[in-house]
């Protein structure tokens, strides 16, 4: 059975109250050896363990040991609300009326705003097996309409597989699309970018989402054939960035013959030498894939677990999603509007595996 720990992580005083709160840790044990640590700040992942093919057991993903860190670089393994990845502009139209959200990345909106729900610290319950936070986002939130209640629950299965259901209701049309942001790397957390070279990924996308300089998408889906997108069959992470745009991947793939709403297949990473295996599982038709090309490349910048230092493209995320910008692309990308009286859930599993 999966054990589940509390303790606390740390003190997070809110900028707009100056309430001070406990930052809480859950720590999910499973049978596997697969560990899980997450916290009510930004209801996010602090850290995942894993064992390798030796029986080695080490952190799989990029995290902090003190909780002022996660203050200083955000995202890190936050869950990303209203809506992950970037609106053009930060402008919308909805129902007759015009919106301007906060922009904080270039001239766009990126991962909810200057203060998304990965800067809030959620309340959080224990239930049976399962960790929830839930979040009241309220009307006009960096510039979104309604007034929202979120949910974010972490399963952790005796198998090693972590599974994430969000859900969320609103009192006004709102665009939503949530999403988690663990910066990943099989090789342990600290093996750079040398590790994430030899990761092999197999995606289950026949299309990916092009975008402009600015990284907002064009509004079409392009074939992944003949591209540094295409890895429909195993392909090293090093082979596909020596072709990829600029050197690096911050693109959405849209999956194959995806049925919205079902837990299905969107992709497999493996690291041959250290044996350890993720497959990804989402209820979204798609899943950005990025390589860590925003990281620090001087080291000494961002210092991780044990005194670690993470550098560029050190890392990848694989955040399982709507398509960017949807609420700008009605014609071609799936629907991202919840209305009141409607429910917006989102699934996703990372499953942790050992090849020997």
């Amino acid at each position: 059975m999966t054990t589940i720990k509390q303790d606390v992580f740390g003190e997070f005083q809110d900028p707009d109250t100056g309430v001070k709160h406990e930052v809480k840790r859950f720590t999910l044990t499973s049978l596997s050896g697969v560990e899980v640590e997450v916290i009510s700040y930004g209801a996010g992942i602090r850290g995942i363990k894993a064992p390798d093919k030796r029986g080695n057991i080490e952190y799989v993903t990029l995290g902090f040991d003190k909780f002022e860190e996660y203050k200083k670089f955000p995202f890190i393994g936050s869950s990303i609300g209203r809506n992950g990845n970037r609106i053009g502009k930060g402008k919308f139209h909805l129902d007759g009326v015009d919106y301007q959200l906060t922009i904080n990345n270039n001239e766009n909106h990126l991962h909810g705003g200057k203060r998304g729900w990965d800067k809030y610290n959620w309340e959080s319950a224990r239930i049976d097996n399962a960790v929830v936070f839930s979040l009241l986002s309220p009307d006009g939130d960096q510039g979104y309409p309604g007034s929202v209640i979120s949910q974010v629950k972490y399963t952790l299965s005796h198998s090693g597989e972590l599974r994430i259901d969000f859900e969320a209701m609103t009192t006004r049309a709102t665009p939503i699309n949530m999403t988690n942001h663990a910066f990943l790397n099989l090789g342990g957390h600290s093996s750079g970018r040398k590790s994430l070279l030899e990761h092999v990924f197999t995606v289950n996308a026949d299309c990916y989402i092009p975008v402009s300089e600015t990284l907002i998408p064009t509004g079409e889906k392009a074939s992944v054939g003949g591209t540094a997108f295409d890895l429909r069959c195993p392909t090293t992470l090093g082979e596909a960035l020596e072709k990829a745009p600029g050197g690096g991947f911050d693109h959405t793939f849209c999956l194959h013959n995806k049925t919205r709403g079902k837990l299905e297949f969107a992709l497999r990473a493996c690291h041959p030498s250290s044996g350890r295996v993720l497959e990804v599982y989402t209820s979204e038709p798609g899943v950005q894939i990025y390589t860590g090309n925003f990281l620090p490349k001087e080291k000494g910048k961002m210092v991780g677990y044990n005194g670690h230092s993470y550098t560029y493209q050190g890392s990848f995320c694989t955040e399982p999603q709507n398509f960017p910008d949807a609420i700008n692309q009605p014609k071609n990308f799936p629907d991202n509007v919840l209305r009141p009286g409607k429910t917006y859930s989102h699934s996703m599993s990372y499953n942790f595996l050992v090849e020997k």
